[in-house]
């Protein structure tokens, strides 16, 4: 008969919970001071978010702007894109960290003392070859996974953990590994498994947490990953949905224990209901993902369920830009109606940006620029 489980110290599990916590990163910045504004920062580590929006809304210029954030602020952080539909650009990509390199400069690392300062040099002066240059290097950390239907989505974020586990950051399996200050602690599960802690200072472990990313993956995206669930719902919609679960699940503990910058795109659904106090007949519920302007008729894809296993869902769409372009748009007034995108936080876990919304314009299809 099994021998019963040893007792674990409080003291332990605090330890232990210490040694794993990782530290805030700066969120991957979308360029445009409006959008970061409505974001808090911009795209946070160690949360999953959702971008949905139609055709054309932006979707993909602004995941370019959060990728190019992230390979320029983490000189040796990688990325990598689950791609569901071949419509990946890496000239575009390159295009973006160009105009990046171009608004904020080269960031370089010099040494000051003991530590590393990060130092941003202006590129003005630089050829655009030369920064095409720095961003084909950039890219050159950029993995990028095809996948034709859902079960290869689940088999790239397989891949995406094995990356992790290559580079010594966690696979998402979850260990049971507690000691406190040098003594073994039995574990209920296998109890040849021995782990030590280390009792050094919180901010020295803090400091080594805080270079994490650098030679590791940092950020997954996945574009689109509506495009596939559809299909498979279109099939089997019980089937699609425990998929859909069980990929996010796995997802989601990959996205915190390695502290990732998760963005999923999304696409849209028509939502049928014309007034905001209602949806298909029944009270209005935040998590019904619908916009704050009675003008947008749409709202996120793959439903409730989904919302439910994000931690924070986007939405894109566009309005007026003016009361005149309103007026024309809505008043059958005759003329060129000229519209804005709007970017708005639908729902945030933590509920810090929920309501939050930004104006913003595409620029050539590489520049993002505020409105307003």
């Amino acid at each position: 008969m099994a021998e019963p489980a040893q007792p674990i110290l409080g003291s332990t599990l605090l330890a232990t919970a210490l040694a794993n916590t990782n530290p805030k990163l700066a969120p991957a910045s979308t360029s445009c001071a409006t959008l970061d504004t409505a974001l808090h920062g911009g795209f946070r580590y160690g949360e999953i978010t959702s971008l949905a929006g139609a055709s054309g809304m932006g979707k993909t210029l602004i995941t370019l702007h959060a990728i190019a954030s992230h390979l320029i602020g983490h000189p040796a952080g990688e990325a990598a894109i689950i791609d569901t539909t071949g419509s990946f650009s890496p000239v575009r990509l390159q295009d973006v960290i160009v105009c990046r390199l171009h608004q904020t400069g080269v960031v370089r690392y010099q040494q000051s003392g003991y530590v590393y300062e990060k130092v941003s040099v202006e590129v003005g002066a630089e050829s655009l070859e030369s920064l095409r240059g720095k961003a084909a290097e950039m890219l050159d950390r950029v993995k990028v996974m095809r996948v034709f239907d859902y079960a290869g989505v689940i088999e790239a974020i397989g891949e995406a953990g094995d990356l992790c586990k290559r580079n010594g950051q966690s696979s998402g399996e979850v260990k049971a590994e507690q000691v406190h200050k040098g003594e073994e602690v039995a574990n209920s599960e296998d109890e040849e498994d021995e782990v030590t802690i280390s009792n050094e200072p919180e901010d020295q472990r803090a400091q080594e947490l805080e270079t994490s990313l650098d030679g590791s993956l940092g950020m997954i995206v996945v574009d689109n990953i509506a495009n596939l669930v559809s299909t498979a719902m279109s099939k089997n919609q019980t089937e699609a949905l425990a998929l859909l679960t069980h990929s996010l699940r796995i997802l989601s503990h990959l996205t915190t224990s390695n502290n990732l910058c998760t963005i999923l795109v999304n696409g849209i659904v028509s939502n049928t209901s014309s007034a905001k106090g209602s949806l298909y007949g029944r009270a209005y519920h935040p998590s019904d993902d619908v916009s704050i302007f009675a003008s947008v008729s749409g709202k996120p894809a793959l439903g409730r369920t989904y919302t439910y296993l994000i931690d924070a869902s986007i939405f894109l769409s566009t309005i007026p830009k003016t009361q005149d372009d309103a007026e024309m748009a809505f008043g059958g007034r005759p003329g060129n109606v000229i519209s804005v995108g709007i970017l708005e936080v639908l729902k945030d876990r933590y509920g810090e940006r929920e309501g939050d919304w930004g104006a913003f314009e595409m620029v050539e299809g590489v520049e993002l620029r505020g409105v307003g």
